[in-house]
């Protein structure tokens, strides 16, 4: 039996002037977030964070607070968390393993054409020959051809027992093991479009959509949110986006990336009878020994457009505790969405982050906790079949 917990009431937020330049709170009730414009990076705060950074923007510093037991006094929070807030209030951010970082890539040089299209990017893939040429393709075996002139070169260069990838004649990753080319340019070509292609927003996230509803399956590495895409993908909903799913808030929309799914080895046999051709798919195998086949979903001929965000779900495969839909408010979807991996785009402001942060107040969330893939399936149907404003 489902157990639904009822969503807290949608806040409005609040944003507050900090004495940081270009930086500003934004309160969500007793929580909130600080974005800098500068940083191009955002990071919550509980109520004990809020009061922190609002006594350090007025001109307090760590010993004041560690000395205080006055009422309101945020007095309770550890020593290291007021430093954090203390150093954000002076504009400088927590270091974060899950922040991608941007890369400005020479020119192609000598001009070549393209033999496939990512988004709309024009590149030459250049694969070793025979079996490793195999591994290699089947990363784009979903990706229209083109003969457009190419913007970047991607191929790779024999190092004694190894491989390097290389960008327009640049070194991307080295020490890649024949097992692993496959991966290695399913990555390359990952990393340029958080580069390169037109976002406001990328999230490590997986997108499905059927006539009405588009549900963004945002969850860390080693979830089994793809593996929930492809069975969805099954099961009447298309795929748009197995990482990353790439937000234009102009439209509210979600792009279609034409990637494949990756799966882990042991979710093969679980899909085997909704996908056959992952029976004859390649093996690739990644550098912690695990051992992955990519599975190509036929798209609708249709879906060649961005497609409107209605739902995110967080989904959980929790075998030994009990399964539940929980709604969100607005302000922990958005902390769970940091949590999961998310670039703000190059033309990000303060104008176009208050638009993420409307948008993502006027979409249900809820976190999906699950047993089986069935009855995830089930979760999905309830949570989009419930009347919202983001389904309109």
């Amino acid at each position: 039996m489902l157990v639904k917990r009822k969503a807290e009431e949608s806040p409005q937020f609040d944003c507050i002037a900090t004495a940081c330049n270009q930086q500003w709170l934004y309160r969500f009730g007793d929580g909130g977030v600080v974005y800098s414009q500068t940083q191009n990076r955002f990071v919550g705060l509980d109520a004990s964070g809020i009061l922190a950074y609002q006594a350090f923007d007025a001109g307090a510093i760590p010993r004041d607070l560690l000395a205080s037991s006055g009422a309101g006094q945020p007095s309770t929070i550890a020593t290291e968390a007021l430093d954090i807030v203390f150093a954000l209030s002076r504009g400088r951010f927590p270091e974060s393993s899950e922040q991608e970082e941007a890369r400005d890539w020479p020119a192609l040089a000598p001009p070549k054409s393209a033999n496939i299209e990512v988004h709309g990017i024009p590149i030459f893939v250049e694969c070793p020959p025979q079996a490793l040429g195999a591994l290699c393709r089947d990363c784009f075996l979903s990706c229209p051809s083109t003969t457009r002139p190419a913007r970047f070169h991607l191929h790779l260069r024999r190092a004694e027992a190894s491989w390097t990838i290389f960008i327009n004649d640049r070194e991307f990753f080295d020490s890649v093991k024949d097992e692993q080319v496959g991966l290695g340019m399913l990555h390359a070509v990952r990393s340029l479009l958080y580069d390169e292609a037109q976002y406001d927003i990328a999230f490590h996230a997986a997108m499905v959509a059927d006539d009405r509803h588009g549900i963004m399956l945002c969850a860390p590495r080693e979830s089994g949110k793809s593996t929930l895409a492809a069975h969805l993908a099954a099961h009447g909903f298309t795929l748009i986006s197995d990482e990353p799913a790439l937000l234009h808030l102009d439209t509210a929309s979600i792009s279609t990336v034409e990637m494949p799914i990756s799966l882990k080895e042991g979710t093969w046999s679980i899909l085997a009878g909704e996908w056959p051709q992952l029976n004859d798919a390649p093996v690739h195998t990644r550098s912690d020994g695990r051992r992955i086949k990519f599975l190509h979903p036929t798209r609708e001929a249709a879906i060649n457009s961005p497609k409107r965000l209605t739902h995110i779900v967080f989904p959980e495969y929790s075998p030994l505790s009990a399964a539940g839909i929980e709604a969100l408010s607005p302000l922990r979807a958005l902390m769970l969405l940091n949590e999961g991996g998310m670039l703000l785009g190059k033309r990000m402001n303060k104008d176009v982050f208050e638009q993420f942060l409307r948008l993502i107040s006027s979409i249900p969330a809820h976190i999906a906790r699950y047993s089986s893939l069935q009855e995830a399936d089930q979760m999905i149907q309830s949570v989009v079949s419930s009347e919202h404003p983001g389904n309109n």
